[in-house]
C-alpha cells in the first residue's frame, strides 16, 4: 500500500499484527495508536530514520524493527514493558537507545548487529542480558548494568571491539556473583569496571555516579 498517507487506529485496537503495515512506505510517519508493535510491523526498507511510538504501547514485538538500517533513533514510552527477540536486529544506523524503566525484559539479539550503538544503559529493572544481546555492536563504548541483573548470556558481548568502560550499578563483590559466559565475552570481562557509589569514596578503586543522568566517574 505505497500510497496508503493515513489511517485512524481506534482506541478499542490494543494490538496490530506482524507486517500489518510492511510495504506503506508513505504512512511509516503517521504510524500511532499502536499499542503492541510486532514483528515487520513497519516496511525498513524504506528510509525510515525516527520512529516516535504512541504512548501506550506496552511491548516491541519479536523482530518488531528488525533490518531497519536507515533508523537513527527511537523513543519508547514509560508505557513499554518488554523488548523483544531481535527486536532491533540489524538497525546498523542506530546511535543511541533510551530504554526507560518500565521495561522488565530484553529478548535475546535485540541489538543483534546495531554497529553504530555507542552506549546504552541497561534499567534496574532488568535482571537477565540474553543471549547474543549486543552481539556485533562495534562501535559500543560503554554501558550501565544495575544490580538487579544476574545472568549474562552467551555472546551477549561477542564481537563489541571497542567496549572500553561498564559501569556497574553494585559492588565488586555483587559483581562476582553474576553468571557470565566469560569465554565469549571477553569484550565485557576485559573491559575496565567501575563500581556505583553516591558519595564520593574514601578509598582508591573505580567508582562513578550520575550527574545530571549522565554516568559520571569519580
Amino acid at each position: 500500500c505505497s500510497s496508503l498517507t493515513n489511517i485512524t487506529i481506534p482506541d478499542s485496537v490494543t494490538s496490530i499484527g506482524g507486517s500489518a503495515f510492511s510495504g506503506c512506505s508513505s504512512l511509516i510517519q503517521k504510524e500511532n495508536g499502536v499499542f503492541y508493535v510486532d514483528k515487520w510491523v513497519i516496511d525498513c526498507d524504506s528510509d525510515v530514520t525516527s520512529v516516535t511510538l504512541h504512548s501506550n504501547t506496552i511491548g516491541i514485538g519479536d523482530s518488531a524493527f528488525e533490518n531497519c538500517r536507515s533508523l537513527t533513533s527511537i523513543a519508547l514510552p514509560d508505557s513499554v514493558t518488554s523488548i523483544g527477540n531481535w527486536a532491533f536486529i540489524y538497525c546498523s544506523s542506530l546511535t543511541s537507545i533510551t530504554i526507560p524503566d518500565s521495561v522488565t525484559n530484553i529478548g535475546n539479539s535485540s541489538f543483534y548487529g546495531c554497529g553504530s550503538l555507542t552506549s546504552i544503559v541497561i534499567p534496574n529493572s532488568v535482571t537477565s542480558i540474553g543471549i547474543s544481546l549486543f552481539n556485533g555492536c562495534g562501535s559500543l563504548t560503554s554501558i550501565v548494568i544495575p544490580d538487579s541483573v544476574t545472568n549474562i548470556g552467551d555472546f551477549a558481548f561477542y564481537d563489541c571491539s571497542s567496549l572500553s568502560t561498564v559501569y556497574y550499578g553494585g559492588t565488586a563483590s555483587e559483581w562476582e556473583a553474576i553468571s557470565i559466559d566469560s569465554d565469549n565475552n571477553s569484550a565485557l570481562t576485559s573491559a575496565t569496571r567501575y563500581y556505583y557509589s553516591e558519595t564520593q569514596p574514601t578509598t582508591t578503586g573505580n567508582f562513578w555516579h550520575y550527574v545530571g543522568g549522565v554516568p559520571t566517574k569519580w
